[in-house]
C-alpha cells in the first residue's frame, strides 16, 4: 500500500516525524489516486462520418408557396464535443459527448421569397417568428442571380472550390445540434414562399417550357405548386388538370386555354378536315403530339 511505503520512506528520510508526514501523504494518495472510482464515459459514437444525396436527384421548383422536403447537397462530418461533471470528494467523474454537424439543404431551382417554418422529424424546429427549437446556426440563399458563396462553405472547400449556385435557392445550418435526433441530420421540410401571392398556372407552365406555352389565358390561380417529376410535359399536364385548361396548337408552340368556348353548331354539309382532333380533349392530345418531350 501506499501508505505503507511512504511511511517506510518518510521514516528514513527524516526519523519518526518525516515517518508521520509520510503516513499522511500515503492517505491523500490513497483516496485520491488508487481507490478513487474509475471516470465514466456516456455513449459515444465510433462512426462520424454522415452520408448526402446522390447525384441525379430532382429538385423541385417551387410556385407560391408550398411545404417541401429539402435535399442536402454539403455537409461536414458529425462534430464531436465532450464535457465532463462531477469528480470531487471521491465521486467518479462523468464525460458525456454531444453532436453537432453543418450541412447545406437545395430548396428550389428557381429564385424565392423566402422561408417560414421548418420542420424536423415532423416536429416544428421553427416556428413563425423565426425562432429555433434546437440550437443551430443558419443563413438562406434565396437563389438570385447575383448570389455569394457561403462562407462556410467557402471555410471548408476552399473559395475557389466552393460554386455560389446561383439560380439554386438553399438553406445552410451551422453546428445544428444533433442531440434530439438520435445524432443524424432528421429529416427536414420547409415552408418554401417561392412567390408572395398565389400564381396562376398559365404563368407556371410558361416559365417552365421557356415560352414555348402561351399561358396568358389560364388565370386561374394556386396558392402552392412544386414542379417536380420526370418531364416537363407531365408537370403542365398536371397544371391544365388543376386549372381545367388544355392545349391548342399555335405557331411553333402552344397556347393555354382556359374557360368555356362559345358553342358552335356544325351546318350541314361542313366538313371537317381529315385527322383533325375533336373535343377539348382531342385537341390537348393533337397538340402535345408537337410539343417535344422535356
Amino acid at each position: 500500500m501506499a501508505t505503507l511505503i511512504l511511511s517506510t520512506v518518510g521514516g528514513i528520510v527524516g526519523g519518526p516525524i518525516g515517518s508521520a508526514i509520510g503516513a499522511v501523504i500515503g492517505n491523500v494518495f490513497d483516496r485520491e489516486v488508487l481507490l478513487k472510482p474509475k471516470a465514466r464515459e456516456g455513449p459515444r459514437l465510433t462512426e462520424l462520418q454522415l452520408q448526402t444525396s446522390s447525384y441525379g436527384t430532382p429538385l423541385q421548383r417551387v410556385f407560391g408557396t408550398m411545404r417541401v422536403g429539402g435535399c442536402v447537397i454539403w455537409s461536414t462530418d458529425l462534430i464531436e464535443s465532450r464535457t465532463s461533471s462531477g469528480g470531487g470528494k471521491g465521486q467518479p467523474s462523468t464525460t458525456n459527448y454531444s453532436y453537432s454537424a453543418s450541412f447545406a439543404v437545395a430548396l428550389s431551382g428557381r429564385a424565392i421569397q423566402g422561408v417560414g417554418r421548418i420542420w424536423a422529424d415532423g416536429k416544428l424546429l421553427r416556428g413563425v417568428g423565426g425562432d429555433f427549437k434546437s440550437a443551430t446556426g443558419f443563413r438562406l440563399h434565396l437563389g438570385d442571380e447575383g448570389q455569394a458563396v457561403d462562407p462556410l462553405i467557402a471555410s471548408a472547400e476552399g473559395a475557389g472550390l466552393t460554386p455560389a449556385h446561383r439560380g439554386l435557392a438553399y438553406a445552410v445550418f451551422e453546428h445544428f445540434e444533433l442531440a434530439d435526433y438520435g445524432n443524424r441530420i432528421p429529416s427536414l421540410t420547409f415552408e418554401v414562399i417561392g412567390d408572395a401571392v398565389p400564381v396562376a398556372v398559365g404563368r407556371i407552365a410558361q416559365e417552365l417550357t421557356d415560352d414555348m406555352i402561351d399561358g396568358a389565358a389560364a388565370t386561374q390561380a394556386v396558392t402552392g405548386f412544386a414542379a417536380y417529376g420526370d418531364s416537363v410535359r407531365s408537370v403542365v399536364e398536371t397544371l391544365a388538370v388543376a386549372g381545367g385548361a388544355w392545349f391548342a396548337p399555335e405557331a411553333m408552340g402552344l397556347r393555354m386555354r382556359a374557360g368555356l368556348a362559345a358553342d358552335h353548331a356544325i351546318a350541314d354539309g361542313e366538313v371537317v378536315a381529315a385527322g383533325a382532333a375533336r373535343g377539348k380533349h382531342g385537341r390537348a392530345m393533337a397538340a402535345w403530339r408537337r410539343c417535344r418531350t422535356m
